[in-house]
């Protein structure tokens, strides 16, 4: 069985958690905060409670593809492969992953070549790198 990971965008301070931040009650930047991750009415809901107010992080998930560097790749993930660059997004269309280029191509999650498509950034951190909103 398929093992299910996030990581999650925190667009307050920008700043991207790893699944290992997600897992358990962490110190960081010498603010004690406790990120809280659970499932409600089938969507993945990750919180960090700051003075009182919950802040909603943004999940993504591990597609469970890797690079040609052994790196996991998650939605949101700016790829390139050969010359081309891609975002790693979800559809609902067909309820699994597919590579969005920039202009517009779409490639099939499993027609990606793992030992030739690098992670280059994500679409939250690097979005100088596609030229459309995420």
């Amino acid at each position: 069985m398929r093992e299910f990971k996030f990581r999650a965008w925190d667009d307050e301070v920008k700043k991207m958690y790893s699944p290992e931040d997600l897992e358990q009650p962490s110190v960081k930047d010498d603010v004690k905060k406790t990120i809280y991750c659970y499932l409600s009415y089938g969507v993945l809901q990750i919180y960090d409670f700051r003075e009182e107010d919950p802040i909603q992080f943004v999940p993504m998930q591990s597609t469970g593809w890797f690079d040609k560097n052994q790196t996991e790749i998650y939605e949101g993930d700016i790829v390139q492969m050969e010359n081309t660059i891609y975002q790693v997004i979800w559809s609902e269309e067909i309820s699994g992953f597919i590579l969005l280029s920039t202009d517009g191509v779409i490639m099939m999650g499993g027609d990606y070549i793992a030992d030739e498509i690098e992670i280059i950034g994500n679409a939250y951190e690097n979005q100088e790198l596609i030229n459309y909103k995420y």
